[in-house]
């Protein structure tokens, strides 16, 4: 994929081109989110760091308990087409997960590409001490990125299918349902640092959970503002 040099974006939208630097690491401070408990906001950081031509390692983390771990590898088809494949184990205090996400990118020209491509997710949660059955998620991947003169802008739709989930009879559950996430990222390249602005919106109006069998209503929507810096050594 395109040479974008900001290892917040979403995994899929880099390729080994972003990764001209062997190692890349990022900061980055959720400022607005309509669903944030208690007004808590997350901050994350990690690290990207080449193994070859073509691999790379992923080290991130965050203030909320989230411990991730991955590894991309990209298979160059020609000089327009190029197919990343990414694997991830992830971790927070009271669940786990694993993601594995398959993209084809094509570059039109030097400054604008195009990708598509699925992904997979498998996690367990424990919701108040009781464990929680596994939860399966399907996705549709798209997107776009442009850059010129310093400048990048991304976006990319992601569209989820997820199997919900049952920790038992009067306990917590929640409906199969379907989720719409639109992410755009606004950045500027300055010397080796790169300062970012992410806006993502959530959209979902087709689950609900419930908690002994009553309704806790459905889930909330979500538009979530962060602010970034990464730097490449």
């Amino acid at each position: 994929m395109k040479k974008l040099n900001l290892i917040a974006l979403p995994l899929t939208l880099l390729s080994s081109a972003a990764f001209a630097t062997s190692t890349q690491v990022y900061i980055e401070q959720n400022v607005a989110s309509n669903a944030a408990d208690n007004g808590v906001y997350t901050t994350e950081a990690g690290a990207l760091i080449d193994t070859s031509e073509n691999g790379q390692v992923y080290i991130g983390f965050d203030d909320q308990g989230w411990l991730a771990a991955g590894y991309g590898h990209d298979f160059h088809i020609s000089e327009s087409f190029t197919f990343n494949l990414y694997g991830e184990l992830g971790k927070w205090d009271n669940g786990e997960e694993l993601l594995i996400e398959g993209i084809i990118d094509y570059q039109v020209n030097d400054n604008f590409n195009v990708f598509s491509g699925l992904g997979y997710n498998q996690s367990g949660q424990v919701l108040e001490n009781v464990s929680d059955g596994t939860i399966n998620t399907n996705k549709f991947i798209a997107g776009a990125g442009y850059s010129l003169a310093g400048w990048d802008l991304a976006y990319q739709y992601t569209h989820e299918n997820r199997d919900g989930s049952n920790v038992g009879d009067h306990l917590v559950d929640q409906d199969d349902y379907r989720t719409n996430e639109h992410e755009v990222v606004l950045s500027k390249s300055i010397d080796d640092w790169t300062p970012y602005v992410k806006y993502t919106y959530f959209n979902t109006n087709e689950g609900d959970l419930y908690l002994n069998g009553q309704s806790m209503g459905p889930i909330d929507n979500d538009s979530i503002i962060t602010l970034g810096l990464s730097y490449d050594f």
